[in-house]
């Protein structure tokens, strides 16, 4: 049995997504800009959610993937 493609789909990726199509910017700075905002709140739901959005777009821990 295989993972569907949308499984790490959430409302973060979709605001991220959307916005990157529309500014041109990177869904991993949005992505990142929109953590720092949460942590600021202290709303620890929407930062899980946003970190689930980072790993499911491949912004999280690039440097152990060889990426830059």
């Amino acid at each position: 049995m295989t993972k569907s493609r949308e499984a790490g789909e959430n409302e973060y990726t979709r605001l991220a997504r959307l916005r990157a199509a529309r500014t041109g910017e990177d869904v991993c700075a949005i992505l990142r800009e929109l953590r720092k905002d949460a942590i600021a709140t202290g709303d620890s739901e929407a930062e899980k959610k946003i970190i689930q959005a980072e790993k499911y777009l491949g912004c999280r821990n690039r440097r152990k993937r060889g990426a830059s």
